[in-house]
């Protein structure tokens, strides 16, 4: 029999456009198109990117870091057959998103081959000092400390080394990457980032905040960061979540050449290695821009 649960409002899924959430730890993307919505695993089965960042054509996505295709009616890979996603029962019930959860793809245990051609690092990265897996197929010359580029669910940004292939290697370490390691920051770009991404993220906090308090919206922004490649910024929040906080930010980001901004809670974010952005408790309910 059906399972269904409500994952969020109908209006946290915008036209033309997809979101990320959490249903039972699983993440699943939610798609707009042609008005109608669809739903499929979220995490592309390459190397699990969030779908639900990627890019709509008709009834297709492509995968924000790899260009695969799949089909948003059945999860069909049309880049690659042998790699599906699952497609989920969606439908709308009193305004609100809901998910049959019978139709969730069903949880695997973890590999215990270490040997699948992913070069595996340790790397701290965002301002609230997350530490995740991250992979690349191709090894990237590294050491501890270094300043590495990561591809993320919300973008590229500046991570930190704390152990390289080898290390992990002697923990038979398997691990699905939670995003991949691009390449070395050179010195002037970890050097020049920092201070542009302190200097517009204190604007934004700034502007945001006002924004909010204009709209009786009881969000007190307490901290962010301006992501590496300059399109998006996350600012975190304390205080109740509110769908209407995400679309009042949009006029901002616009303003500063940003693509979109995200309201994370402060209090137990996003979990860093999914899309978080529309897990519940998000301030949005989604990415917005």
């Amino acid at each position: 029999m059906p399972d269904w649960v409500s994952i969020a409002e109908e209006s946290a899924v915008a036209a033309d456009a997809g979101a990320t959430f959490f249903v039972d730890d699983i993440e699943v993307a939610v798609f707009r198109s042609e008005g109608n919505l669809f739903a499929i695993e979220g995490k592309c089965p390459h190397k699990g990117a969030s779908l639900g960042n990627g890019a709509i054509d008709g009834c297709a996505v492509t995968c924000p870091w790899h260009d695969w295709k799949f089909d948003l009616k059945t999860g069909e890979g049309l880049t690659n057959p042998s790699s599906p996603v699952a497609s989920l029962a969606v439908r709308v019930t009193g305004g609100s998103i809901e998910i049959d959860r019978e139709t969730l793809p069903l949880k695997t245990a973890a590999s215990t081959n270490s040997n699948d051609g992913i070069h595996r690092y340790l790397v701290r990265y965002g301002s609230l000092g997350w530490v995740g897996v991250f992979g690349n197929v191709d090894k990237v010359e590294c050491q501890h400390r270094d300043r590495v580029i990561l591809q993320t669910h919300r973008g590229q940004e500046l991570g930190e080394v704390l152990s390289i292939p080898e290390d992990l290697a002697a923990q038979n370490n398997s691990d699905k990457p939670g995003g991949e390691v691009v390449r070395v920051a050179t010195s002037d770009e970890s050097k020049t980032h920092a201070p542009r991404s302190k200097e517009l993220t204190l604007r934004l906090i700034e502007e945001c905040s006002a924004v909010l308090a204009e709209s009786d919206i009881d969000l007190a922004i307490v901290d962010g960061e301006v992501l590496f490649d300059n399109e998006s910024a996350v600012l975190y929040f304390l205080g109740d979540s509110n769908p209407d906080a995400g679309p009042l930010v949009t006029d901002i980001a616009k303003l500063h050449n940003l693509e979109r901004i995200e309201l994370y809670p402060f209090i137990d974010p996003p979990e860093p290695e999914g899309g978080g952005c529309g897990k519940e408790g998000c301030g949005g309910g989604g990415c917005h821009s």
